[in-house]
């Protein structure tokens, strides 16, 4: 394959591309040649619509483009909000048609939609408008990590990874330039180029420069362009490309270029030899441009001039010190999100931000008996400040996985855009609305927006007793359903030693023996204490209780029995919905009983706080007419952007399928594990949601072994937790993007750790 940058630019006048343009498309206008470096683009004027009509270099293979078009299909359709042009076919429905120019060389067309927006000058990007450069960075290569395609590999000189065979054409440089390029490439072969090979590496833009990125007004990028320098390399060489390109010829360009670094890593943290090889890289870029410039100039008269900005750049590299700027830009990326550089500042170890903990949060608990410190999630994993990776087995929040790419985007999105309340109208929240009334169980027909799945039941409490006039609710002995005062109360699993709301019922969950005749017994307890039931409360999985689902017939009779007693039946989904269980998005549908409430939390945004409430109208509207409710922050625009995003997630992803399917291949690895071992009891599992009974070696359930195994595994890279009234059942409860490769990795090192356990 030709490299592009040895052909020359294609020989196709305007005017035929006019006639092109007709011809193929069927569109007429006026055609304005544009910036390229060595494919022609014009801007097509047809009357109030505007196109950009592109003619490849001829040395691009068809393969080459069909990429770049998958490319930018695949980024309008995992992050919609990232402004790139869109592909419009031909009259014939193709994306490309081939032209011979007028030396008889062939090349590919292509019509795009036309972005607005200007190419920023170095004056108009201050530090807020470079920060917003990293962030839309980082975005991009986020929506471009899950694209492949066989001609990535293509050689291209662009490539950072290639900077030694610049070395060939040095001699075209003289005098101070050509010093510093050598000093740049020393370092690149000494340092850089063996560790490369060991870093992230993905299809990346690989050109974010100020020709290629547009902005509106305010400095805000409003499009990206010109993906002819797409490339599969490391994922640190986009942003070293982008920080050479655009603070080039800057004095003040290592200051901004900690913005633009920070900007990134609230998007995409860098990993720690990422960060330590971003300096050399941003070095490698200008030597680069230096090189390549002057190298194309020489055979291509026509082509743009020697860059003079990169070599000022490479002057202030030199003059700060290489070694010096390499520790500052790496500085930058380890700095938290939010906090400014002052003198001496540093990323605090593990046991110093222990300290600061307690003093200024005082005793609150912390998982696990080593603190984890992390510092960034992906996928099934999450990342501590030493750089090792843990699968997360644990975390139901994240259910997409953390950090899911169309949830950031969409959150950054209409961060920049709207954040406002229920009080005003806005799509997103009637949307969503609309959606999870669509999604759910029939009779719901009311939603009402609030922060987290404890507020979600502290309201549902509330219009309990305000429908019914009671103040008695029925819950199991172990469940857990918020930190409000209220739901506090209905959660025992948090109750202190001999505290017991005397308004509160409680029920033997699923397997404790004869559930309906116990169940008529607290209904009696609670008449008789003058607190007839005004809510029945289970969440159908019985997670807190330790994990017993799935029990239709519990739930059934329960549902039955508090009904007849006059009490209202709330299915608590914060834990167990959102497909988790592997048969449908929430778990009480299966049982067929139709819930008066349903509460939605954690999982809801993905990690965003959201949770939701649904209800009958004639129990939900009665209550926000005569208290009126309201929440400030319940339905806000982002929480419910990022809502949408979910749900949409979901679906596309089929999640819910691949749920039921990572579930059987993981239950079925766990037998093989647990089997004849004598310090385990009962493993359960309702879909993605596991629970492993661990015993003493007296046979009888055992907190201490659990903890004993959980911490182990977190040893090992695998992070579990706990449950149940003994606080003996492992908890294993991933995320459902969680594969079977990931399952096979965690049941291999719990293995590894029960092997080693007594008996």
């Amino acid at each position: 394959m030709t490299d592009p940058l040895e052909e020359p630019r294609p020989a196709i006048s305007s005017q035929r591309a006019g006639e092109l343009l007709a011809e193929h498309y069927g569109h007429e206008g006026e055609l304005v040649e544009l910036h390229g470096e060595r494919d022609l683009n014009f801007r097509v004027d047809a009357g109030t619509d505007r196109y950009l009509l592109k003619v490849h270099n001829p040395a691009d293979a068809r393969e080459v483009v069909e990429m770049r078009t998958g490319a930018l299909a695949h980024i309008r359709r995992v992050d919609p909000g990232i402004p790139v042009p869109e592909v419009l076919p031909t009259l014939g429905g193709e994306p490309t048609v081939a032209v011979a120019g007028q030396d008889g060389r062939s090349s590919l067309v292509q019509l795009f939609t036309f972005l607005d927006g200007h190419h920023a000058g170095r004056e108009e990007l201050g530090a807020s408008q470079l920060r917003g450069w990293g962030r839309g960075a980082a975005r991009l290569g986020r929506a471009l990590r899950g694209y492949f395609h066989p001609a990535a590999g293509y050689p291209i000189q662009w490539d950072l990874r290639h900077a030694a065979l610049l070395r060939d054409r040095l001699e075209l440089l003289k005098g101070e330039p050509a010093q510093l390029v050598a000093q740049v490439l020393a370092r690149f072969e000494k340092r850089v180029e063996p560790v490369l090979p060991s870093l992230r590496a993905q299809l990346v833009h690989n050109d974010l420069s100020r020709e290629n990125v547009l902005v509106d007004e305010r400095g805000q990028i409003a499009g990206i362009t010109d993906f002819g320098d797409m490339t599969h390399t490391s994922l640190v060489c986009d942003l070293a490309v982008a920080l050479a390109d655009v603070l080039d010829g800057r004095p003040d360009a290592l200051e901004m270029a900690e913005s633009m670094i920070a900007g990134y890593c609230e998007v995409n943290p860098l990993e720690e030899q990422e960060g330590a090889l971003l300096g050399d890289l941003v070095a490698t870029r200008c030597a680069t441009a230096a090189v390549v410039s002057t190298w194309r100039r020489s055979r291509h008269p026509d082509a743009p001039r020697f860059p003079e900005g990169a070599v000022e750049f490479l002057r202030l590299l030199a003059a700060e010190g290489f070694d010096q700027v390499g520790e500052r830009l790496s500085e930058a990326a380890r700095r938290p999100p939010g906090r400014r550089r002052r003198r001496g500042d540093r990323a605090r170890s593990t046991e110093e931000l222990v300290q600061a903990r307690r003093r200024v949060l005082g005793p609150l608990s912390l998982t696990y008996d080593e603190p984890l410190h992390l510092v960034r999630g992906e996928g099934v994993h999450l990342f501590d400040a030493a750089g090792s990776s843990y699968i997360d087995a644990y975390n139901n929040v994240p259910v997409l996985g953390h950090c899911h790419p169309a949830v950031v985007a969409v959150v950054a999105d209409q961060a920049g855009r709207l954040v406002t309340n229920t009080r005003y109208l806005h799509e997103a929240s009637v949307e969503l609305a609309e959606r999870l009334i669509e999604l759910a169980p029939a009779g719901l027909d009311r939603v009402l927006f609030l922060n987290s799945g404890s507020e979600a039941n502290d309201i549902v409490w509330r219009i309990a007793c305000h429908a019914t006039g009671r103040t008695g609710a029925l819950v199991t002995s172990h469940a857990y359903h918020g930190v409000t005062e209220a739901t506090t109360a209905l959660s025992p699993e948090e109750w202190p030693a001999d505290f017991r709301p005397p308004h509160v019922g409680l029920l033997d969950p699923p397997g404790s023996g004869a559930a309906e005749t116990e169940l008529q017994l607290t209904l009696s307890e609670l008449e008789e204490a003058g607190h007839p039931p005004a809510a029945l409360f289970a969440d159908p999985a019985f997670t807190s209780d330790g994990i017993l689902g799935p029990a239709h017939h519990w739930l059934q009779a329960a549902a039955a029995a508090a009904r007849a007693a006059g009490a209202l039946f709330v299915a608590d989904e914060v834990q167990a919905g959102y497909g988790r269980t592997g048969e449908s998005l929430w778990s009480v549908m299966p049982s067929r009983v139709e819930p008066d409430f349903m509460t939605l939390g954690k999982p809801m945004g993905n990690g965003f706080p959201v949770a939701a409430l649904l209800g009958r109208a004639e129990l939900v509207d009665p209550f926000v007419r005569q208290t009126g409710y309201f929440s400030t922050f319940g339905g806000n625009s982002l929480a419910c952007a990022a809502a949408l995003a979910v749900l949409r997630v979901v679906e596309e992803e089929r999640l819910v399928e691949r749920a039921a399917a990572s579930a059987a291949h993981l239950r079925a690895l766990l037998e093989d594990v647990v089997a004849g071992r004598e310090r385990v009891g009962a493993l359960r599992n309702w879909g993605m949601l596991f629970g492993l009974e661990l015993l003493g070696s007296d046979n009888r359930p055992d907190a201490a072994t659990a903890s004993a195994v959980a911490n182990s595994l977190r040893r090992l890279g695998v992070l579990v937790g706990t449950t149940g009234p003994a606080e003996n059942v492992l908890k294993i409860r991933p995320p459902l993007v969680f594969s079977e490769h990931d399952g096979d990795e965690v049941a291999e090192r719990l293995d590894r750790v029960l092997a080693k356990l007594p008996g």
